[in-house]
């Protein structure tokens, strides 16, 4: 894909983590957060911000960005 930077097109992605939705309500919450290192709950306005952050860096292409709290780094 990196073909088509020349003309302005760039791709990235974000990754995340387990986000704290509605859908979590009724599930093992406790394990959920057990399983990031960081052990919280990802919000999904950081989301966003990872978003933003990609949309308006002109010169960021073909990246993916985890915002997962380290689960993408391995075992700790």
């Amino acid at each position: 894909m990196i073909e088509y930077a020349k003309q302005g097109i760039r791709f990235n992605a974000v990754a995340p983590g387990v986000v704290d939705t509605p859908m979590h309500e009724d599930g093992p919450r406790d394990a959920l957060k057990a399983l990031q290192p960081m052990g919280k709950w990802q919000m999904y306005e950081t989301l966003f911000d990872a978003i933003l952050y990609l949309a308006g860096a002109n010169q960021v292409t073909g990246e993916v960005l985890h915002v997962d709290g380290g689960v993408h780094a391995g075992r700790w």
